[in-house]
């Protein structure tokens, strides 16, 4: 099922008496989800991304724009006769129910459309020719089987006669995405369902989402704020800023070619490090060291901030660039490089690889081309080189 937003936005009324003005949680947003894809909205707190969900999902109404689900518009369609599937953050199960029971649930109520046949078996037309429809509730054994091929899916079938507190963390977020696939939905949307698990389950759990929603086939957003669980199992992200897409496309094409300097100081672990620096003559300067030739594009001499990833540079005694390491940290297949750099804007870290030989105090070093941006210095600082 694809999805379309067209123009969403979200406005929250300020008060005007009091100087308050309106709060545009999402603004304009333009995005189309292929059918049976895993999109991640990604981005810092209060930058507009879970509003989007709960607008696809219907608890929110949009101040603008349209929501799409294939060739059917939903925007004003309530939740219920939208085909999603919901997990929430905190997974919302009932304490007082079996597994089984709380992935029963959804199904208790359902009534599914099925042809009225005669005693012949053969379909009752009305008098325009079109056949008589009932709706009616599934069975007892029609929800078992249900739940049990779904419990299969998730890999919770041990499970279904617990109670969640007799789970993990991890378990119970399988059983409230069970739950979403009960009733087959159209869409899936899952709202920081990770955030509560350690960071050994959450590595467990999310490649657990990836596997269940390539197995099913079924259109996912997914919202977070952590940068590495969004790029490590969505075919595309899209980064946030304040209720306005700031970049979209393939997680490892975002991470190399950011278009400014939020998305690249957003994206990376450690963060990348960010100096003072200038274009002059087609080259980067940061100090009086050249880090860069730019090859690519004729650059006006200006300004800039130089952003250079912590796996960018080379440990190299003729390099170009120099910087103060106080402290070396080790992290087995990698040793991190704490340094001091007086035109650096923030705390800056390199990483390479284990088998280096460095020690504190002055370092030379090469920088990766690849792995070396410049940003403007004015209004979105877009990236220049």
């Amino acid at each position: 099922m694809e999805i379309r937003l067209k123009n969403l936005t979200k406005c929250f009324p300020g008060n005007p008496k009091k100087g308050i003005p309106d709060t545009y949680a999402v603004n304009a947003l333009d995005i189309t989800i292929p059918d049976g894809k895993l999109v991640g909205l990604l981005g810092p707190s209060g930058c507009g991304k879970s509003t989007t969900l709960y607008m696809v999902a219907g608890l929110l109404e949009p101040s603008e724009g349209e929501i799409w689900f294939g060739d059917e518009d939903v925007t004003d369609l309530e939740p219920e006769k939208r085909g999603i599937g919901l997990v929430f953050q905190n997974y919302a199960l009932y304490p007082h129910m079996t597994v089984y029971k709380n992935v029963a649930f959804p199904l208790t109520n359902l009534r599914i459309e099925e042809a009225v046949k005669d005693k012949d078996g053969n379909q009752v037309m009305d008098e325009t020719g079109k056949p008589y429809i009932k709706k009616r509730k599934l069975t007892k054994d029609e929800i078992d089987k249900i739940v049990r091929e779904t419990a299969k899916i998730v890999q919770i079938e041990q499970y279904l006669e617990r109670k969640p507190n007799q789970l993990s963390g991890g378990q119970q977020q399988r059983v409230a995405i069970a739950r979403a696939l009960v009733k087959k939905p159209r869409v899936l949307l899952l709202d920081e369902p990770l955030s509560n698990l350690d960071a050994r389950l959450r590595l467990q759990t999310r490649e657990e989402i990836r596997r269940i929603q390539q197995s099913t086939g079924i259109t996912t957003i997914f919202v977070t704020h952590d940068q590495e669980e969004a790029m490590s199992i969505s075919d595309e992200i899209v980064v946030m800023k304040l209720g306005v897409e700031q970049q979209r496309g393939v997680p490892q094409e975002v991470y190399n070619n950011p278009v400014n300097k939020f998305v690249a100081n957003f994206l990376g672990t450690p963060p990348i490090n960010l100096f003072k620096g200038r274009v002059e003559n087609n080259k980067l300067y940061i100090g009086n060291e050249v880090v860069r030739e730019i090859t690519e594009k004729d650059v006006p001499d200006q300004e800039c901030t130089v952003g250079i990833r912590p796996e960018g540079i080379v440990v190299d005694p003729n390099g170009s660039f120099t910087f103060e390491c106080e402290r070396i940290l080790t992290m087995g297949r990698d040793i991190m490089l704490v340094a001091e750099h007086p035109e650096a804007t923030t705390n800056t870290k390199f990483i390479v690889d284990a088998f280096v030989e460095v020690s504190t105090g002055t370092v030379k070093c090469a920088v990766k081309p690849h792995k070396c941006f410049a940003f403007s210095l004015e209004g979105d600082e877009l990236r220049i080189i």
